[in-house]
């Protein structure tokens, strides 16, 4: 049985595998097993980017940069921390191996390695090989990778120690027509089965991505709709990356008519119905009398209009339309009424969305309340 792990522990496993070497100086390689669009490599990013902070670099994504920061990194490698995602299910195993090409009189031959391929052999660079979609690819690609999983080489280059090699892959009940990897190849790294995402991790992800504010409002009202996948309702699936997906595709709408038309485009179209309805809370309520009068949040009863308010209120502290001090006039209401779930989302989206947050709260907060919600800021 796999280790199953939430996003959180993941993060941890990985920077435990980065940080650990072998009686060599080798990482010891590792394999993440997940549902599809829940987060895996979004995790391998996050956890980059932090390692590369940590360690005063530069983070570049391999695959989103220019030939001519390419060349830079080459230059000079000891400054940048690099992700290098190479999607296996895309390949060709020539394309791990490289193209042969005749030496000597074509006496011999010699592989020409991906360009991506010469950088890890540098032994000032640095970052992570994450090999995604490994099972998706085909029994002869997988096999071209053993060797650059445990040995750490490829072809008769040698990567050099700094770089921890990563795979990861669909479960079987994703039908995505995985290959079953080899036991031999299984055994040369770690594993780790992320599991479905839950409420707060998925929240604490969508704040620190700047997801737009109503889906961060409509996930913390209904849990259901962060993951629905169902084969049999011939409704789209809906995923975290769908969600996301959503929040790219909203951001600054507000017709109606045009966001039900691209939501129900990206995710199921039932839970699409019931984000509209929930956005259309904006209709019902007086915004900016709650705002002068926060008392008035002790006549709702309605938990969806809480949790649209409490987005609003954080969205527009964001935008600096709201002082820090009128925060803490609404976040002390909603204690009075003994709604501590909205005070806590209510600072965790301040706390990420404004930096000024933090000095103001500590300049103003008292020790009751900041004993009670500070455990739950990012």
């Amino acid at each position: 049985m796999v280790r199953k792990v939430n996003h959180k522990e993941l993060n941890e496993v990985i920077k435990g595998y980065y940080n650990s070497e072998d009686k060599d100086g080798k990482k010891p390689s590792l394999f993440v097993w997940g549902r599809f669009g829940i987060g895996k490599s979004a995790v391998v990013r996050e956890v980059a980017k932090e390692i590369a902070i940590k360690k005063k670099k530069e983070f570049l994504d391999w695959n989103r940069t220019t030939p001519q920061q390419k060349k830079e990194i080459f230059e000079n490698p000891e400054k940048y921390f690099v992700l290098i995602d190479i999607r296996l299910s895309e390949y060709d195993s020539s394309d791990i191996k490289g193209l042969p090409i005749f030496q000597d009189n074509k006496k011999s031959i010699e592989f020409r390695i991906p360009y991506w391929a010469l950088l890890l052999e540098n032994e000032k660079s640095d970052g992570i090989l994450f090999f995604d979609e490994i099972n998706l690819s085909t029994p002869l690609v997988i096999s071209s990778c053993y060797k650059i999983i445990y040995d750490k080489v490829i072809n008769d280059g040698r990567i050099n120690n700094n770089w921890l090699v990563m795979g990861a892959g669909n479960t079987s009940e994703d039908r995505a027509y995985i290959h079953d990897i080899a036991p031999p190849l299984l055994d040369r790294g770690g594993e780790v089965e992320l599991n479905i995402p839950i409420s707060d991790e998925v929240i604490d992800w969508d704040i620190k991505n700047n997801i737009d504010s109503r889906i961060i409002g409509f996930k913390s009202f209904k849990n259901s709709v962060i993951y629905k996948v169902d084969f049999n309702d011939n409704q789209k699936f809906t995923t975290p990356r769908g969600w996301e997906r959503v929040s790219n595709l909203i951001k600054g709408k507000t017709n109606y008519d045009e966001i039900e038309l691209l939501v129900s485009s990206a995710i199921s179209e039932g839970i699409a119905q019931e984000f509209i309805a929930f956005c259309k809370i904006k209709d019902k309520i007086d915004l900016d009398d709650l705002i002068k009068n926060p008392k008035g949040l002790k006549d709702i009863e309605d938990i969806s209009i809480k949790y649209f308010l409490t987005t609003a209120i954080a969205d527009k502290y964001r935008e600096e339309k709201l002082k820090f001090k009128k925060v803490l006039e609404i976040s002390k209401v909603l204690d009075e009424i003994e709604n501590a779930e909205f005070v806590a989302l209510l600072w965790r989206m301040c706390y990420a969305y404004n930096e000024k947050f933090k000095e103001e709260f500590l300049l103003n907060v008292d020790n009751k309340m900041a004993d009670k919600y500070s455990k739950y800021l990012i």
